[in-house]
C-alpha cells in the first residue's frame, strides 16, 4: 500500500472514529473532545498491529496545524460572534487575552522555573518562558459545548470565546519573540526593546491588515450572487487572510526592521468584519447554509485535531513517568497563573466600572475552566528540533521537554478540568435561571403543554389513531398544563413589567423575522435593514439589562461607547440620503408593527396569560406599535406623494413578489413531477418574460 493511499485510508478511519465518537459522547456523558482525545490515547496499541499501521500515517505537522485547521477554526468561532456584544465586553475581553495572558505567561516563568530548580530540573528561564508564553493561550471548544449544554448565561460564553480568540493572538505574538531570543541569543535591553517592536507591529498590523481582507472579501461577496460563490468566498477568506499575514510578516521592512503581522488577529478580524458587515451582502437564501458549512468545517477540524491529539502521545521520546515530578510542578504553576490572570484583571475592572459587573462566580468557572488545545501544540510544533541554548543541560532537546509538558497540562486540562465541569456550572450556580429566564421558563411551560393539548384535539377526527392511546395522552398533559398553569398563577404576582418585557422581546424577535423577510425579497434596502435591525438589536440588549428598550440617543450619547460609535454599527436613526432607501424604510416599519400587533392580538387569547391581566398589558403594547404604524405610514404616504417615481418601485416589487410565488408554485409541479423539467424551464423563461396581451 503507498503512502498517500495509506494517509487517505487513516483520514477516513479518524472521520469514521470521529462520528462513533460524537454518537457516544452524550451516552457517556463525557465532553465529546474529551473522549476524542481517549479514542486515539487507544489507537496507539491498535496502530502496532499490523493490519492498523497505516493509522498512524496522518499526523499532526506544524504545516497541517497552522495552515489548514487553525484557520478554520478562528474563523468558525469568529463569525458567530456579534460585534456589539463584543464591544460591550471589550473591555473584559482585552485585559484577559492582553493584560491577563502576559501574567500568565510570566508567572509560569518565574514560578515554573523556582518551582522546576527545587526538585532538580535545571531549566533556563527563557526555556520556561517559552513555555508559559505557549501554554497560556485558551482553547474554549470542549468548555463552549458544555456552556451550550447546561444554559449558561450568554455573556460569560461571549467573553469566554472573545478571550480565546483574542489571546491566540497574544499568545502567538509573545511565544514567537521568545522563541526568536532564544534562537538569537538575549541581549539585554536591546532584545526587550525589539520585541516591543514586534509585539505591537503583530497586533496592531493584524488587526489593520484583518480589517481591510474583511472589506475586500465583503465586497467580493457583495458582487458574487451565488451560493456556491459566496461560500467559497469566505474559505478563501479564512485561508488567504491567513496565509497573506505570514507572507507579509516575512516581506514587510520598516527601517531594515521587519514587521510582523498576526494572521490570526488578521483572521479574527476578518471574519468579524464579513459576519457583520459582509453578511448583509451574503444572499438570504444562503446564510443558513453559511452557518451549516463553517458548523460542518469547524466538526471536522476539531475532531481530528483532538483525536490525533491522543495519538501525539506515541511520537513523545520522553517519557512522561521521567519527568512526571516536573509535569506535576507545571500543572500547579498552570493553575496558579491562570488564577492571577483572571482574579486580578477582572477586580480592576469590576472596580472601575467600565462594563457590566462580573459575578465572583463567573471568575470562579474562568479561572478553572481554562483547557488547553489545538494552538499550544500548533507553537510546539513550530519550534525547530535544532533549537538550543547554551545552559540547556537535559538529556532531551528542547523541542522534546516543552512537548511532553505541553501534552501532559493539555491532558489535565481535558481529562480533570472538562469532565469536572458540570460539577463546577452547578457548584457556582451559573446555570440558575436569573432575570427574565424563570418567567419565561413558566411561560414556556405553559405555552408548550397548551399546544400539545391542541394538537391532541386536532386528532380526534383520524381514523387511525387509537383513541385510547389519545384519552390517556390527554388526561397527562391535561394534568401537567393544569400543573404548570397553577406554578405560573403562584408566581405571577407584580409580575406586570416583567411580563411586558418577555412580551416586547417577543415582539422584536417578530420585527426582525419580517425585516430579514423584507430585505430577501429586495423590499428593503440593504442601507435601511441595517439601521432598523441596528435599532431592534439595541433595543433587545436593553430589554435583556432590565430597562425599558426605548431608544433615546440624547440618553445614550453619555453611555460609554457614545452616539458615535453607534452611528457606525448602524444602529443610528439618522434621516436616510436617498428618498427611496426612506420611503421603504417607512414602509417596513409599518408591515413590521403590523404583524406584532396581529400577533399579540391573537396571543390575547391565550388562556395562559390570564393570570398577569394581560388586556391591560397586551393593550399598551399593542396602542404603542399601533401608533408606530400610524406615524411610518404616514411618513411613507408623504413620500410617495413627493417623490412620484416611488410608484413605479413599488410595482417593480410587486412583479418580483409575484415572480417569486409563481417559481414556488412550478417548483412544486415539477417535484410532484406534473410537469417536467422542459416544461418548467419553458414557462419559467415566459414568466421571466411575459408577452403583452393582445388587444
Amino acid at each position: 500500500m503507498s503512502p498517500t493511499v495509506q494517509i487517505i485510508l487513516a483520514l477516513l478511519t479518524l472521520l469514521f472514529l470521529s462520528i462513533i465518537t460524537h454518537l457516544a459522547a452524550p451516552k457517556l456523558r463525557v465532553p465529546y473532545s474529551v473522549l476524542l482525545v481517549a479514542v486515539g490515547l487507544l489507537l496507539i496499541p491498535l496502530s502496532k498491529v499490523p493490519a492498523f499501521s497505516y493509522i498512524t500515517s496522518f499526523q499532526l505537522t506544524s504545516e497541517i496545524l497552522f495552515f489548514i485547521f487553525l484557520p478554520i477554526l478562528i474563523f468558525e468561532s469568529a463569525y458567530s460572534m456579534n460585534i456589539r456584544r463584543i464591544s460591550e465586553n471589550i473591555g473584559a475581553i482585552s485585559a484577559l487575552a492582553i493584560v491577563g495572558l502576559l501574567v500568565s505567561a510570566f508567572t509560569i516563568a518565574f514560578a515554573g522555573y523556582f518551582g522546576l530548580a527545587a526538585i532538580g530540573f535545571e531549566i533556563p528561564f527563557i526555556i520556561v518562558l517559552l513555555f508559559g508564553a505557549l501554554i497560556s493561550a485558551t482553547d474554549p471548544v470542549a468548555i463552549l459545548a458544555l456552556f451550550k449544554d447546561f444554559g449558561a448565561p450568554r455573556r460569560l460564553a461571549m467573553i469566554f470565546e472573545g478571550e480565546s480568540l483574542f489571546n491566540d493572538a497574544t499568545a502567538l505574538a509573545l511565544f514567537l519573540i521568545v522563541l526568536e531570543s532564544v534562537s538569537a541569543g538575549f541581549q539585554g535591553a536591546v532584545s526587550v526593546l525589539h520585541g516591543l517592536f514586534i509585539f505591537i507591529s503583530m497586533l496592531f498590523g493584524g488587526a489593520v491588515f484583518g480589517f481591510v481582507m474583511g472589506w475586500v472579501f465583503s465586497k467580493l461577496l457583495q458582487i458574487a450572487r451565488h451560493e456556491h460563490l459566496q461560500i467559497t468566498l469566505t474559505m478563501l477568506a479564512a485561508h488567504t487572510t491567513f496565509l497573506l499575514a505570514e507572507f507579509l510578516s516575512h516581506a514587510l521592512t520598516l527601517m531594515g526592521k521587519p514587521i510582523h503581522v498576526s494572521s490570526i488577529l488578521a483572521t479574527v478580524i476578518a471574519s468579524l468584519v464579513i459576519s457583520n458587515y459582509g453578511r448583509f451582502k451574503i444572499m438570504p437564501g444562503v446564510k443558513e447554509y453559511m452557518a451549516h458549512f463553517w458548523g460542518y468545517a469547524a466538526f471536522v477540524a476539531n475532531s481530528l485535531v483532538f483525536i490525533l491529539l491522543g495519538l501525539l502521545f506515541s511520537t513523545l521520546s520522553v517519557s512522561l513517568l521521567d519527568i512526571l515530578p516536573a509535569l506535576i510542578v507545571i500543572i500547579l504553576v498552570v493553575m496558579v497563573a491562570r488564577a492571577l490572570s483572571v482574579y486580578p484583571v477582572i477586580g480592576v475592572m469590576n472596580t472601575v466600572r467600565l462594563e457590566r459587573h462580573i459575578p465572583l462566580s463567573w471568575q470562579h468557572l474562568m479561572a478553572w475552566g481554562s483547557l488547553r488545545g489545538a494552538l499550544a501544540v500548533t507553537m510546539v510544533l513550530i519550534i525547530p528540533d535544532t533549537l538550543s541554548h547554551p545552559e540547556w543541560k537535559q538529556a532531551y532537546s528542547i523541542k522534546e521537554f516543552i512537548l511532553a509538558l505541553t501534552i501532559g497540562c493539555i491532558y489535565f486540562t481535558l481529562f480533570i478540568k472538562a469532565t469536572s465541569m458540570n460539577s463546577a456550572i452547578r457548584r457556582f450556580r451559573i446555570n440558575v435561571l436569573h432575570g427574565l429566564e424563570p418567567m419565561e421558563y413558566l411561560e414556556g411551560k405553559v405555552y408548550v403543554y397548551a399546544q400539545s393539548l391542541l394538537r391532541l384535539l386536532s386528532l380526534h377526527d383520524q381514523p387511525h389513531v387509537d383513541k385510547k392511546a389519545l384519552q390517556a395522552l390527554q388526561a397527562k398533559y391535561t394534568g401537567l398544563y393544569q400543573e404548570a398553569f397553577r406554578e405560573l398563577s403562584r408566581n405571577a404576582h407584580d409580575s406586570a413589567a416583567m411580563f411586558a418585557r418577555v412580551l416586547r422581546i417577543h415582539a422584536i424577535g417578530v420585527e426582525k423575522h419580517t425585516l430579514e423577510e423584507l430585505y430577501a425579497g429586495a423590499e428593503l434596502s440593504e442601507t435601511a435593514y441595517r439601521r432598523i435591525l441596528g435599532k431592534l438589536e439595541l433595543q433587545l440588549e436593553l430589554l435583556e439589562q432590565g430597562l425599558s428598550g426605548a431608544i433615546n440617543f440624547k440618553v445614550m450619547r453619555g453611555k460609554r461607547h457614545g452616539l458615535r460609535l453607534r452611528q457606525l454599527l448602524g444602529v443610528s436613526t439618522d434621516r436616510l440620503a436617498d428618498p427611496a432607501d426612506k420611503y421603504f424604510y417607512y414602509r417596513a416599519l409599518a408591515i413590521s408593527s403590523q404583524k406584532v400587533i396581529t400577533l399579540l392580538s391573537q396571543l390575547a387569547t391565550h388562556p395562559g396569560l390570564r393570570v398577569f391581566e394581560a388586556d391591560a398589558v397586551l393593550s399598551k403594547i399593542i396602542e404603542q406599535y399601533n401608533d408606530f404604524r400610524i406615524q411610518a405610514l404616514d411618513t411613507a404616504t408623504v413620500l410617495l406623494n413627493q417623490f412620484p417615481f416611488l410608484e413605479a418601485r413599488q410595482l417593480q416589487i410587486l412583479e418580483q413578489e409575484l415572480l417569486k410565488a409563481q417559481t414556488v408554485s412550478l417548483e412544486e409541479l415539477e417535484s410532484s413531477e406534473v410537469i417536467t423539467p422542459a416544461v418548467k424551464s419553458v414557462l419559467y423563461g415566459e414568466l421571466q418574460h411575459p408577452r403583452k396581451p393582445e388587444p
